[in-house]
């Protein structure tokens, strides 16, 4: 190596999930230009498995921050969570980066890196949470970072960028997945279904009330695809999702939805999600994780509905055929980025209707080369 290329290189990105998904490309980016180096990640405990074994990691740092965060409200716990918290920091203090790369840019994210002692610092210079002060090289100012015209990806490039890396991928590289994945997954969903024919995952839960598209909405769309072609419907979420799912699946007519739905929402751990969305042909819902993971899987077909967001700030890659639909520019306030709409009223969701989202859907098969027996569909763009 020369003397001025990083030997050990931290990356920090505790979360949330789609997010980390996205930031996938940039470990590949670091590994790509730094084949020699060391490279770290800081991340969630409960997210971990979404990089473990990743061919570019060497180091993989647990932060349990949940679990301090309940403890906060427990005085017995505060010793343990005290402790949990310092050997933490000793582990990444104990790898002796020579740099560290802050991805998400936020309070807690920007302190690790001072805390366990590393000297050179990249972060972006926006100020979210004061973060910036931490950081003894920032990039991207704040204008530049919320650009809804600015894919987030960029940003991220640009810290990558500023220790030598380069060539920067639009294309993810999840890590390896599992046999044991794989069975589980068979287990799951081989004789879920009456027929074999392809499934398209419907993920319509977000935690953003703002980026919630109507239950009605969802209804008319699963409807419609049941009805119109010969696709089976696997509803994908977390337990808490369930009964959002079931509330749509209730709406639906029982004769179109026999052996043809199934809901796994609560029943496919964050560690299974890949091999989940291997067997899939198509994936649908809003700007949320689910969506990233089929991407990263390489879906054949992506199918997006983004409204508080930008689709061209932070879109799915990695999929051949995606079409991403939003009212974008048709109200002064989109995109706000707000979890909760400041309207009081989701316009920018309410504008986006189950047929354009299923034009979209048969556009996409189309282009991709695959037959859903389509029927109806008058408009396919």
């Amino acid at each position: 190596m020369k003397a001025n290329t990083p030997k050990k290189i931290l990356l920090v990105r505790f979360s949330a999930l789609g997010d980390v998904i996205q930031t996938l490309p940039v470990l590949s980016m670091l590994r790509d230009g730094f084949p020699e180096a060391k490279i770290g990640w800081a991340i969630d405990t409960e997210l971990a498995p979404m990089v473990e074994g990743h061919r570019a990691l060497d180091y993989l740092h647990r932060c349990s921050r949940r679990s301090w965060s309940q403890a906060l409200a427990r005085p017995g716990r505060w010793a343990a969570a005290a402790r949990d918290f310092r050997e933490f920091v000793a582990e990444v203090r104990a790898v002796d980066y020579d740099v560290s790369i802050d991805a998400q840019g936020l309070f807690k994210t920007a302190l690790l890196p001072v805390l366990a002692g590393i000297k050179r610092r990249i972060g972006y210079q926006h100020g979210r949470e004061f973060s910036s002060i931490f950081y003894t090289e920032q990039h991207v100012r704040r204008g530049e970072y919320f650009n809804p015209a600015v894919f987030h990806l960029e940003h991220m490039g640009r810290l990558a960028r500023s220790i030598g890396a380069t060539n920067l991928r639009y294309s993810v590289e999840p890590p390896a997945i599992s046999a044991a994945a794989r069975q589980r997954m068979a287990a799951l969903l081989d004789s879920a279904f009456s027929s074999d024919a392809p499934i398209v995952a419907i993920s319509p839960a977000t935690q953003w009330r703002s980026k919630h598209w109507p239950e009605e909405c969802w209804t008319e769309l699963v409807s419609r695809i049941l009805a119109d072609t010969d696709f089976n419907v696997l509803f994908q979420g977390a337990a808490a999702d369930a009964a959002l799912t079931q509330r749509i699946l209730a709406a639906v007519s029982p004769e179109l939805a026999a052996g043809r739905v199934l809901d796994v929402c609560g029943k496919v751990p964050i560690a299974d999600m890949y091999a989940l969305y291997e067997r899939v042909t198509a994936a649908m819902g809003p700007d949320s994780a689910p969506l990233h993971v089929a991407g990263a899987v390489g879906v054949p077909v992506l199918v997006g509905v983004y409204g508080p967001t930008g689709y061209r700030r932070t879109p799915p890659i990695g999929s051949p055929s995606i079409r991403l639909l939003s009212s974008e520019g048709q109200l002064a306030c989109q995109p706000c980025h707000k979890r909760i709409c400041p309207l009081g009223t989701t316009e920018c969701m309410l504008r986006i209707q189950p047929g354009q989202v299923f034009d979209k859907l048969c556009g996409a098969l189309a282009e991709a080369g695959i037959p859903a027996n389509i029927s109806r569909a008058t408009t396919v763009t």
